[in-house]
């Protein structure tokens, strides 16, 4: 037999609870009270089994006798008897020792077992809330793994912009335009002998090469500053789409 002590403010709750258990012959309703104080109370002389509690009630709520009565009376498991579904309630009566937690709207069924569950020493949760908590569980780790990708995604971008940057430092930009620069020249001079070799009017010839040169270098100049405003802008359109995806 597994007795219970039924702890509401509402008389109403105390008939609808009474007729839900009083069918049930494995369940005796030792007695009733109407908060958490009068509760306390009664449990050295009713010594329940299970104990039937409401969160709201009058000069004691339920999670403050809960505490109480996990402490004091450690015989007797509340089980939570509430409308209220939310995350805070739920947490503070755990911490504060309840063996379940229940919404009203359970059935008749749901209710005998439960009692019977939090009797043997089982927690016990509300099938209402078991369904809100995994869904919230599935949504969390769905949300931990994109953040998880994009920090992913970012770390790589940063690798190759680290990548980048060293190969720049390699390749300064001074080192770079003197290559060209010699490249140029070697390039002219072989012109040149080649063109004094063969053509008698060299002066006319070296002054176009020279001409040529001057064009070529300014062509060399404005190329280089091209390659260097592609590389900056192929960086700032990287950083924005990861600030994008961020957000």
């Amino acid at each position: 037999m597994i007795n219970v002590l039924i702890v509401d403010d509402q008389n109403l709750t105390h008939k609808l609870i009474e007729t839900y258990l009083k069918p049930k012959s494995e369940i005796n309703i030792v007695g009733f009270a109407s908060n958490g104080q009068e509760a306390i109370a009664k449990i050295p002389l009713l010594q329940p089994n299970v104990i039937l509690m409401d969160v709201e009630m009058p000069e004691m709520d339920g999670l403050s006798a809960t505490k109480i009565i996990t402490q004091q009376f450690p015989q007797s498991k509340v089980l939570i008897f509430t409308v209220h579904d939310n995350e805070q309630n739920l947490s503070q009566a755990l911490e504060n020792g309840a063996k379940g937690y229940l919404l009203k709207t359970t059935t008749a069924k749901e209710l005998t077992n439960a009692i019977s569950y939090v009797n043997q020493g089982y927690f016990h949760l509300s099938v209402e809330l078991t369904e809100k908590y995994l869904q919230k569980i599935i949504i969390t780790k769905s949300k931990v793994e994109e953040v998880a990708e994009t920090e992913r995604k970012v770390n790589y971008l940063y690798r190759a912009l680290g990548k980048i940057e060293n190969h720049l430092q390699q390749s300064s930009t001074g080192n770079l335009k003197e290559h060209l620069e010699q490249k140029i020249e070697d390039i002219l001079e072989q012109e040149m002998l080649q063109l004094r070799d063969r053509d008698s009017n060299l002066q006319f010839k070296v002054d176009r090469m020279k001409h040529s040169q001057e064009r070529l270098e300014k062509s060399v100049s404005y190329l280089f500053r091209i390659q260097i405003a592609l590389i900056i802008i192929t960086l700032l359109f990287a950083a924005y789409a990861v600030f994008n995806r961020l957000n």
